[in-house]
This record gives structure tokens, sequence and C-alpha cells, in this order.
């Protein structure tokens, strides 16, 4: 009987054993071998679309900022009324390039009140200076071994629709030590070359029509994203943000563009920084309003 049972043992050894050794080494290997081609297989198309992706995000990125660069203004036509200047500073960590306007006071001297808010609040090169050396203390930079320069640079566009209104938007493009793409603000100015005050929103539109324009706002960025293009990963305005930038826009002939900065309506990638009103679809919440259609 123990004979009979060692006999047993003997042969399901041997079977186990025939069993092991049917899955040769070359077939494990080939297994292997696909399975480290699939996960190269798909870490490749994850490069490559994220490759994809990230030149798309550089070209619509490009195109987004040549249609602000490339935009005409008045320049041209106001060279008597609008000095144009320039202030340009380079140091081991950043650049400073501005250019801004400057109305000529030899035609009226109450155009001084226009220069001094320009000086107060975009010329304070001290201020500038001490926020970016504190950025870089508090990114603990204090060897200098982040030899990027940060780059502040302010330009402008100008527009005088009729004899009384100037219409400025100063665009202000940083780039930040660090960050893939630069950063635009913007901030507008309207003012009235008669009176010399500025204008704003409740100056400009109705009493009670903040809604409305909030309302056709949201209705034109809505019509973008739909167009497709270059609105994609955009979204409609907070009522938040659109309280915060309601007073900046410029008149441009016949239509009112609403500047946003970067990331309040679309990414820094895409899309667009304004929003244009043709004054036809605004007009009925204007205070003054002709036939032209102008302002008056």
């Amino acid at each position: 009987m123990k004979t009979l049972i060692s006999c047993f043992i003997i042969l399901s050894l041997i079977a186990c054993k025939k069993e092991a050794s049917s899955q040769k080494p070359t077939d494990i290997k080939k297994i292997e071998t696909k399975s480290q081609k699939n996960t190269e297989s798909t870490d490749t198309e994850l490069f490559f679309s994220e490759e994809i992706q990230e030149y798309d995000k550089e070209k619509t990125k490009s195109i987004k900022k040549q249609r602000l660069l490339k935009a005409q203004d008045d320049k041209a036509k106001l060279q008597e009324l609008v000095i144009s200047k320039a202030f340009y500073k380079e140091e081991d960590l950043y650049v400073l390039d501005y250019k801004y306007p400057y109305l000529n006071e030899n035609i009226d001297a109450y155009y001084s009140v226009f220069n001094t808010v320009i000086k107060e609040n975009y010329l304070n090169i001290e201020k500038t200076e001490n926020q970016i050396l504190e950025d870089k203390e508090l990114l603990c930079d204090t060897l200098k071994t982040n030899r990027l320069r940060e780059k502040r640079i302010i330009d402008y566009k100008i527009y005088n629709v009729n004899d009384k209104l100037l219409s400025v938007v100063l665009y202000k493009e940083n780039y930040y030590s660090g960050m893939r793409y630069s950063t635009y603000l913007f901030d507008c100015i309207n003012f009235d070359l008669n009176t010399h005050e500025f204008v704003y929103f409740d100056d400009f539109f109705k009493t009670g029509s903040q809604e409305e324009v909030f309302s056709i706002i949201n209705e034109l960025i809505k019509e973008g994203i739909n167009s497709g293009e270059l609105y994609y990963d955009c979204w409609e305005i907070s009522e938040g943000d659109f309280k915060a930038y309601k007073n900046n826009f410029v008149m441009d002939d016949d239509v009112i563009k609403f500047y946003f900065d970067d990331c309040i309506i679309c990414p820094s990638y895409t899309g667009t920084y304004s929003v244009t009103i043709p004054i036809t679809r605004i007009m009925h919440v204007l205070k003054k309003y002709t036939a032209n259609p102008k302002i008056s």
C-alpha cells in the first residue's frame, strides 16, 4: 500500500513539473515584453497628446496677443493732442518698459488733470521695483540664482470718437519668473476734454442699467463660445467681476469695448481680452445717443 501511495506522489510531482515547464521562459518574456510595449505606447501617446495641447495653447495665445497689439486706434490723428512718452529701465532682475499717453498742456493747461492721474497710478517706478524685489525675497532667491528677468510692460490704445470724449485702454503685460505665460491686466480711462473730468459707467449709462449691460455682455460671450474657434475653455462673467470691471470700457467709433484681465472670462491661452458691444445693441441704456451713432 505504501508503495502505491509513493508511486502516486511521484506521478503527481512529474505531472506538476510538466505543467510548469509547458509555459516556456520565452513565452513569459514575450508576455512581459508585450506588457512593457503597451505601457510605453500609452506613455508615448500621453506625451504627444500633451505636446499637441501645449502647441495649440501657444498658438492661440499668440493669436490672442497679436489681435490686441495690432488693433487700430487713433494715435496717428491725435499726434498734436496726445504725446506718446516712454520709460525704460533694465536691471539684473527686471526690465521696466512703459509707453503711455500724455496730453499736450500747451493746448489746454487743465489737461494736467489727466497727466497727473497717469503719473500717480502708472509711473510709480519705486513702488514697482520694491514689489518685484519683495517677490524675489518671498521666492527665497536671496542669492540671486534665478536669473530669469521679470518684465513689466505698459502700452496703450487711444480713441477719440468726437471732440469731447477721449478713451484710453492701458494694457500691462507682466512676465513673472517661473511662469509659462505672461499675464495681461487692463485699465480704461474715459476723459471729457471739455470739462476735464473722468467719465465712468454711471455717467455713461442710464440709472439701473447695470443688470441689462451685464446680461448683454454674457450673451456676447456665450455667442463666442458657441461659435468655437478661439473661445474654447472660456466662461461667462460673474456678477461680482462685472461690478469690479464695469468702468473698464472704451468708446471706439460705433462700439463700446469692455476689457477684462486674464482669467476673468477666458484662460490666458485662449479667447479674448475684451467684449465688443455694437452701439445699436446697447443704445437703449445709454444716457446720450445721436443718430450718427456716436456719443455727443
